[in-house]
């Protein structure tokens, strides 16, 4: 039976930095991983140089305890332990990355690099039949996806779920990368449209009248419905190393639909426009 709580694991680059140490008999402390202490120390030993070595140990007492204090606010600040295992200080190098205006810039010019334009998404380019190709080497695809979980669903039909989840997480090896991707977005009118031209070309009486009604109808649908009422729309891509291992993925999929559905009851294969379009909502959103 699967759990109802997960741990975040620990990473895969791990290392004897990450040992934790306590220092304290009894547990009365909690223990702190070595890379924490190690901190620590650099930053008394910094401190201690600053003071005495630099242009700071001619300032008066009253700069130099300010001083003091700030670093040691800092110090405790940047050496805070997230849930990942990952000291705060670690983001500073990203954060002076992303100073600089170059790069929070990235040029569309026809005459401009298009590789950083690329390194956006990271698709090199989509075949028609939706095969993409990312900029890694890796090559995947994109679904249409409709679940069934729910927050109105029963216990029962929860821990079933989550147990049909969890045996589907199992047969995944580490070839394949499933990435869900949920948005809010206009509701897809196109399969009503689809049947309405249907009911159109199936007319055995050809009314000028009916057509104005029918004209009207599909205007609803697309300019009421299909721009004024949202839903949520779930996307799933499968990255996988190469064609092979995509394919083994693609069949774990289909398998679970067809045998079960309590974890995607249907999936629709996207194609290349299809899969366009939807990055296309994902970035302009995010603009």
């Amino acid at each position: 039976m699967s759990k109802s709580h997960y741990k975040i694991p620990n990473s895969l680059d791990r290392s004897l930095l990450d040992q934790e140490i306590s220092l304290s008999k009894g547990g009365a402390v909690r223990p702190i991983p070595l890379k924490v202490i190690l901190f620590y120390l650099c930053s008394l030993l910094g401190l201690f140089w600053v003071i005495s070595s630099t242009f700071v140990k001619n300032a008066n007492a009253g700069l130099i305890f300010l001083f003091v204090v700030w670093w040691v606010a800092a110090t405790v600040y940047f050496s805070v332990y997230s849930k990942t295992k990952e000291l705060r200080a670690m983001g500073v190098p990203a954060l002076l990355n992303y100073m600089p205006k170059a790069s929070r810039k990235v040029m569309t010019r026809s005459t401009s690099n298009a590789s950083e334009f690329y390194g956006i998404a990271g698709v090199r380019r989509v075949d028609h039949d939706g095969r993409i190709e990312f900029l890694d080497g890796t090559v995947g695809q994109s679904y249409l996806v409709v679940g069934s979980a729910s927050i109105l669903v029963f216990e029962a039909d929860m821990r079933a779920m989550l147990d049909r989840v969890d045996s589907f997480y199992r047969k995944i090896d580490t070839s394949a990368e499933f990435i869900w991707l949920t948005m809010k977005e206009p509701q897809q009118v196109l399969t009503q449209l689809a049947n309405m031209e249907r009911r159109n070309l199936d007319l055995e009486v050809r009314d000028p009248e009916l057509f104005a009604l029918m004209d009207e109808q599909a205007s609803i649908l697309t300019d009421y419905v299909g721009k004024r009422f949202s839903s949520i729309h779930q996307y799933l891509i499968i990255k996988a190393d190469n064609d092979e291992a995509l394919r083994r993925n693609q069949s774990l999929l289909y398998a679970e639909v067809q045998d079960s559905g309590l974890m995607v009851k249907t999936c629709a294969a996207l194609d290349g426009p299809a899969f366009t379009t939807m990055m296309r909502k994902i970035y302009a959103s995010a603009d």
